[in-house]
């Protein structure tokens, strides 16, 4: 008889790192935008770090319906959705609820056209407490950034300034 099937999890802001049973995961599909205007990516600020503007993928709602609301609700900007730049997954301890695992899919998306104030008016109750307002960072700043997420964001940004991707139909 073969034992539980054990899965490293990490929480990407303590660096926490736990042996976690398979079946105690979540699934968690998720989109974020990497969003390029004049030369700037816009991001969301948490903690002492960035990342891209998204979040988890309701049930029964699209990979694009999803990100146009996240992107709506982090940063208050409509965007226009354009190619897949990337897709990978996580293995991570949520920061909020003990005891809580997820291994998500991550899909990263290039947005451009963004219309709108910036705002946190779409923050949820808890992501106040830990997320400020959203700032446009130009490239040349971008390598010296703390992220939160799984990817090499620095890259990811590269590679969405050039207008390519994945051909997909979303």
């Amino acid at each position: 008889m073969l034992g539980p099937r054990m899965v490293t999890c990490k929480n990407r802001l303590t660096g926490e790192v736990k042996e976690v049973d398979a079946e105690k995961l979540r699934f968690r599909p998720a989109a974020y935008g990497v969003i390029i205007n004049d030369g700037k990516v816009l991001l969301n600020t948490a903690w002492d770090g960035h990342d891209f503007p998204g979040g988890g993928i309701d049930q029964g709602e699209s990979i694009r319906d999803a990100l146009l609301r996240e992107i709506k609700e982090e940063t208050g900007v409509s965007v226009d959705v354009g190619p897949l730049l990337h897709v990978g997954e996580d293995f991570f301890i949520a920061n909020f609820v003990k005891d809580t695992y997820f291994h998500s899919l991550l899909y990263y998306f290039l947005c451009t056209n963004p219309k709108g104030e910036l705002s946190t008016a779409g923050f949820a109750p808890y992501e106040k407490e830990y997320m400020k307002a959203p700032i446009w960072v130009p490239f040349d700043q971008f390598d010296t950034l703390r992220f939160y997420n799984s990817i090499d964001s620095a890259a990811l940004v590269r590679k969405a300034a050039t207008g390519k991707g994945y051909t997909v139909t979303v």
